[in-house]
């Protein structure tokens, strides 16, 4: 089936997603591996307990914020697209161009590969043992394992996705659900038992046994980490076009979900430090398990494995959904090959997009790029993207001041300017740190902007997608 012979479907038969399963999906996509590997690298970085648990605090009010102003977005124009329809509309078609390129290229497949590959890095060995963690030989090549398990992950969810939108979300609220719950009563236990404030006031005066030891530059690469964990709090915007009652559900989904991870988010940075010491936090690795070990002993290894894996699964399942639907609105508009807004005609789902944005991240699974180096471009790219479509609330309050919006953001216009502001303070300290991500990222998008104003500008676009 075509792109234009899709466009005369009646768009409510593909909104398929209820309440629950959309914030199932904020929720799943922002519950990824970043909450149990990034906060020893943060405590690696700042200064004291206090100034990490501040970190963790404003990622969270700036994901918050970026929610509040998405809500609107998509209550007002639910398809499926996420940023780029509305850089679209917003800032036009050159930024929409290149922030999509960015992420059909960078951002999503990204997050797949870094995700993917931490899980096979950390969980697979527990579970399964020490192989697992090895090098293998194969067609005369060593492939370390970990690799070769993550590229099998980005493959089975994207077979699951493949089909059909129902079953992924259905899937999403199960391997949602169970680990949220499980994790919120750990915390509460953990925070009930131990002396948490003590470990907050020891803490102070440690010196983190990172390189940061808490300088100005240092709290950039800090945050980058808080960020990328973060990251997935506008997940329902991206299928919009495939949420039922998208007025109501849309907000719900992304200022209730986004609410409910950085709570929980809290929450366990309060244990670790309870369980760790601020001190003792850096030298951790992945902070969930070792604090399973260390309050409930070795025998409590698998059963946190578990559960940090079906969290991973969860978080894969999120990205890989909601990414595959820029490449499809792309495809729809003329920006992206044409084949990519192509839906399949027994399942419903953008396959093509789906499978193109598993070959990109198979290419970066097995590229030489490190999950650190992964990790710092995809989140600097984020930042990016993630900015602009924040800020197109203002914009398209002043161009269509009389567009229908079923939600407003609360407090208008502070989210927006308190998102803008804190993302432009940490781009900067993250270039004063001379990390080469930022600009990386910005030149990407530069390379863009200018191919669409070469060579696409004066190219008739194809009518807007509807879904």
């Amino acid at each position: 089936m075509t792109a234009a012979s899709t466009d005369s479907t009646d768009s409510r038969d593909r909104r398929k997603l209820t309440q629950l399963p959309a914030i199932a999906l904020v929720v799943g996509s922002m519950l990824g591996i970043g909450i149990f590997i990034m906060p020893p690298q943060v405590a690696a970085n700042v200064a004291g307990p206090w100034s990490f648990l501040a970190m963790w605090i404003v990622g969270g009010l700036a994901a918050l914020f970026g929610a509040l102003c998405l809500a609107e977005l998509g209550a007002m124009r639910p398809r499926s697209g996420g940023d780029y329809e509305f850089l679209h509309i917003g800032w036009g078609p050159g930024i929409a161009f290149a922030a999509g390129w960015l992420q059909l290229l960078v951002i999503f497949p990204g997050s797949l590969a870094s995700v993917a590959v931490a899980t096979a890095k950390f969980q697979f060995p527990v579970l399964l043992g020490s192989w697992a963690g090895g090098d293998v030989a194969l067609l005369g090549l060593t492939i370390p394992a970990p690799r070769l398990t993550a590229a099998a992950l980005v493959l089975v969810l994207t077979l699951i996705n493949h089909y059909g939108v129902r079953i992924a979300g259905w899937l999403q609220v199960l391997v949602t659900v169970v680990p949220i719950l499980v994790l919120l009563i750990v915390s509460v236990y953990v925070l009930g038992d131990s002396a948490g404030g003590e470990t907050l006031r020891e803490g102070t005066t440690a010196t983190p046994k990172g390189d940061g030891g808490g300088g100005i530059s240092a709290l950039g690469q800090a945050y980058l980490k808080v960020y990328f964990a973060y990251s997935g709090w506008n997940a329902a915007l991206y299928v919009a076009g495939e949420i039922d009652h998208p007025g109501r559900n849309i907000p719900r989904a992304l200022v209730g979900g986004t609410g409910l991870v950085t709570g929980l988010y809290v929450l366990l940075c309060l244990g670790f430090l309870s369980v760790f010491g601020f001190a003792g936090l850096p030298g951790v690795g992945e902070a969930g398990t070792a604090a399973a070990v260390q309050l409930f002993g070795p025998a409590a290894v698998t059963g946190m494995a578990v559960l940090i894996l079906l969290a991973m699964i969860g978080s894969l399942n999120g990205t890989t959904l909601i990414g595959s639907r820029i490449a499809f609105a792309m495809a729809r508009r003329g920006d992206c090959v044409e084949a990519a807004g192509r839906v399949h005609p027994r399942h419903g789902t953008p396959h093509v997009a789906l499978w193109l944005q598993a070959a990109i991240a198979l290419a970066l699974i097995f590229s030489p790029f490190n999950l650190d180096q992964m990790i710092n471009y995809t989140s600097s790219a984020m930042l990016i993207t993630g900015t602009l479509t924040v800020l197109s609330v203002v914009v398209l309050r002043r161009k269509m001041p009389n567009a229908p919006r079923p939600y407003k953001t609360t407090m208008y216009p502070l989210p927006a300017v308190g998102y803008a502001l804190s993302s432009l303070v940490v781009l900067v300290l993250v270039v004063l740190d001379r990390d080469p991500s930022v600009l990386v990222a910005v030149a990407w998008f530069a390379a863009a902007l200018v191919f669409w104003r070469l060579f696409v500008k004066h190219r008739e676009h194809e009518p807007p997608p509807i879904m």
